[in-house]
């Protein structure tokens, strides 16, 4: 390597940790200047403990969210294969007495196999992906709608209530599932021949077939990754809150706007974010956002989700100047 390419490198190197000590003394400073807006409740042990516990789903939902979509699918069924296992791994453990392999069995078997259906729709039989995956978030939807009706009838609720096993979704356990996770996800995206081959062919499918890669057996097995990291999330969210209520009528695509605004997010510091670390970048922002709207006193479900709204489109912007043909 020439000394010009070297002092290049190091030029280059150096405006990115410059933008990234930026960015990360931005966030600083306005969650600050908030704390003391709030009254001194946003930064307080009690509240950063909320937080790094609400942190977590965005963030694992958005890094397996990450894996599929970063193939070059749009896949907006996972908000409802969420629901689905969740509801599955409950009555595993309150029905069938299984314990904690039951929860993890049913919540991260049961997002691999809502996964491997909706995206084998889209790899194996030419549908684009966001029609397979709205066709597949309906018909998750009502197999869980259907499973929890029919359980109502013997006990009296149509919600499967998880009492026991909780205790992956309690501090600190949630926080160390995360970080593994996080450490994992950014190991395998960054440094493994899959995560090569996975962005190579979502930046471009045809210049990487040419280069030997097959696009298939790695969207198909990027996807796997995805719906393993989903359902772990999905077993910690479960934990923490007890229930996952069924939807329909496409409700499940609420489930998952955090994140998506968290990949959006993430990506609009491509400059100076891998992805791994701009999902966990973007997921930070929009917890602290919305717990920073709770400490308002915004209501949720109306100017909460207006914002939610508001957020995802704007990220979306920002990531389509900085990032083409990743996400498509």
């Amino acid at each position: 390597m020439s000394d010009k390419a070297k002092v290049l490198g190091a030029d280059q190197k150096r405006k990115r940790l410059q933008g990234q000590l930026i960015i990360v003394g931005v966030i600083i400073v306005i969650c600050v200047i908030c704390h003391f807006c709030t009254g001194g409740k946003l930064l307080s042990p009690v509240n950063l403990k909320v937080l790094s516990i609400q942190w977590t789903y965005p963030l694992l939902i958005g890094l397996g969210m990450m894996f599929i979509f970063s193939g070059g699918m749009v896949d907006l069924s996972i908000g409802a294969q969420a629901i689905l296992a969740g509801n599955i791994g409950a009555i595993f453990v309150e029905d069938f007495g299984l314990g904690y392999p039951g929860l993890i069995l049913g919540c991260i078997g049961g997002v691999i196999l809502c996964e491997m259906v909706s995206a084998s729709c889209s790899v194996f039989f030419g549908i684009p992906s966001w029609v397979a995956g709205l066709g597949s978030a309906l018909v998750f939807e009502a197999i869980a709608t259907i499973i929890c009706s029919a359980r109502s009838g013997a006990t009296g609720s149509a919600v499967v209530y998880l009492k026991n096993c909780r205790v992956l979704g309690t501090f600190p356990w949630i926080i160390l599932i995360a970080a593994i996770v996080f450490a994992v996800a950014y190991f395998l995206f960054n440094r493994s021949k899959l995560g090569l081959n996975l962005q190579a062919v979502g930046s471009a499918p045809e210049v990487s077939e040419a280069m030997g890669i097959n696009r298939r057996k790695t969207i198909i097995i990027a996807a796997l990754v995805g719906a393993v990291i989903v359902g772990i999330g999905t077993t910690t969210q479960l934990s923490y809150t007890g229930r996952y209520t069924a939807m329909s009528g496409m409700g499940s695509l609420a489930g998952i706007f955090k994140s998506l605004a968290a990949i959006l997010t993430g990506q609009s510091f491509g400059k100076y974010f891998s992805n791994p670390v701009g999902v966990l970048v973007g997921s930070f922002i929009v917890t602290v956002l919305f717990n920073i709207l709770t400490l308002f006193g915004v209501p949720s479900g109306t100017y909460q989700e207006m914002t939610l709204g508001a957020v995802v489109i704007l990220c979306g912007i920002l990531a389509s100047w900085k990032i083409k043909g990743v996400v498509k």
